[in-house]
């Protein structure tokens, strides 16, 4: 309730709402240049005037399961624990890979992979309330849209089967067209529906892209994709709602953020050369367990069972024998045993890469995953409902995101991170622009030539 006192709003309005438009694994500075370059004229449309935080950042690891659990939840990893796209369940002795075929539609909720997969795979290991959760709790109303968690959503539209389907047949996704699908079963059901409490919008094809093409392939789909598909939204709220400016917020803003790839050769065989390595420390490959999740990976130990951590003198001097290991150490920034902070669900050790090393990098688009700051360096901007325009350069996290959505709309939200800065002061200080910290990106020009 901070917010709506330090924005002047009124505590009782029961139309504000919040559309939250999620553009996975999106750079801050991809995002604002290529809105700079004014080749984002729907986003435009809300943007002039906005809140920019320029100091954003997603958690570690910086992987898309885990950044989503972290902006949906409002907390860490540590806490929700969702640690990771891949992690090892020492209970049921077996690696959860999110971002597998058959993990990827479990995540969705589709129950012929399993029974486990009943309302998303992921949604059934988070281990803290999400936002939706404390959202119907009050009474509010939400509808997600393709993301990967909707628990305690009051509508949940998720991917098709057919999209499920090109999933496991390897087949190369077109995110064109995904994203575009996305927002029409999000109008569909708007229509159907009407409008809630908070919205949110999930395109995937930001980091598709990124993946194939590199951040120098982004631009050129948010020009030719995301802008229009956004502009389709905002044709809809007019009709929906023609008063939607003065009572919505958007909240704009990223799971991660990404690397270009550089071919490095000891990254080939990186996960191979750590498990010789593990194994020259005594612990062989029936004894070990591997979860790579881009530029970190969590390495599992066996004690007596996977449920039985190996003593305390063993891991230390297994962390002495890798971070020792001169073949390691092209890649390998540090090696460190878990702490009483991390999630136990982490690994015995974790393994953190130097910057732009990444588990079978080829040196071909673009990866992330590391606790450097291109991996996690998102755009968060606010803007319309509201909110003062201006530019913040607090350090700040998407894990506040959370309760600053529940602020404004005006419902309570328990032991989450505090929500963002948003008063006269934290914006009066952040009015000038900090420059790019990265090269600039390579230009690349639309079909059209633009």
């Amino acid at each position: 309730m901070v917010l709506l006192a330090a924005l002047g709003l009124p505590l009782s309005a029961a139309d504000r709402r919040v559309i939250l438009i999620d553009l996975d694994g999106l750079r801050h500075d991809t995002f604002e240049q290529t809105y700079g370059e004014g080749r984002l004229p729907n986003f435009q449309r809300i943007l002039e005037p906005a809140l920019w935080f320029e100091n954003a950042a997603a958690v570690f690891p910086s992987v898309t399961l885990t950044g989503h659990a972290s902006l949906f939840t409002g907390v860490a990893p540590a806490r929700h624990g969702i640690i990771g796209n891949e992690w090892f369940d020492r209970a049921a002795e077996r690696l959860v890979d999110y971002t597998s075929p058959a993990g990827a539609a479990c995540v969705y909720g589709y129950t012929l992979f399993g029974s486990e997969c009943r309302g998303g795979l992921a949604n059934r290991h988070l281990q803290a309330p999400t936002l939706y959760e404390a959202a119907t709790a009050a009474g509010a109303t939400s509808m997600v849209v393709f993301s990967q968690y909707w628990k305690g959503a009051t509508h949940a539209v998720g991917p098709g089967l057919v999209d499920v389907l090109s999933f496991l047949q390897g087949q190369s996704i077109e995110y064109e067209a995904f994203d575009a699908r996305m927002m029409d079963r999000a109008l569909e059901t708007l229509v159907e529906k009407g409008l809630p409490d908070i919205l949110t919008l999930y395109f995937a094809g930001t980091d598709g892209i990124g993946h194939a093409e590199g951040t120098a392939g982004q631009p050129r789909y948010l020009e030719r994709v995301v802008d229009p598909q956004f502009g389709r939204l905002l044709d809809a709220l007019d009709w929906l709602d023609p008063q939607w400016r003065a009572r919505t917020l958007f909240v704009i803003t990223s799971d991660h953020g990404r690397s270009d790839a550089v071919l490095n050769p000891e990254d080939l065989t990186l996960a191979a050369d750590l498990l010789a390595a593990l194994k020259r420390a005594g612990f062989d490959s029936e004894r070990v367990h591997l979860a790579t999740n881009g530029g970190m990976a969590y390495v599992y130990l066996r004690g007596g069972s996977w449920a039985e951590a190996p003593p305390e003198e063993a891991v230390r001097a297994v962390v002495r024998e890798l971070s020792e290991d001169p073949l390691l150490g092209r890649a390998v920034e540090s090696v460190r045993a878990r702490t009483e902070k991390e999630s136990p669900r982490a690994g015995e050790l974790i393994v953190s890469l130097r910057p732009g090393h990444y588990f079978g990098n080829r040196g071909v688009g673009s990866h992330h995953g590391s606790a450097h700051e291109p991996d996690r360096w998102v755009p968060l901007i606010l803007a319309q409902g509201g909110v003062p325009a201006g530019r913040n350069q607090e350090r700040v996290s998407h894990t506040q995101v959370a309760r600053t959505v529940a602020d404004y709309v005006g419902f309570p939200i328990e032991a989450v991170d505090p929500a963002l800065p948003l008063g006269y002061e934290a914006v009066k200080k952040a009015e000038k622009l900090t420059p790019l910290r990265f090269s600039p990106l390579p230009p690349v020009r639309s079909p059209s030539g633009r």
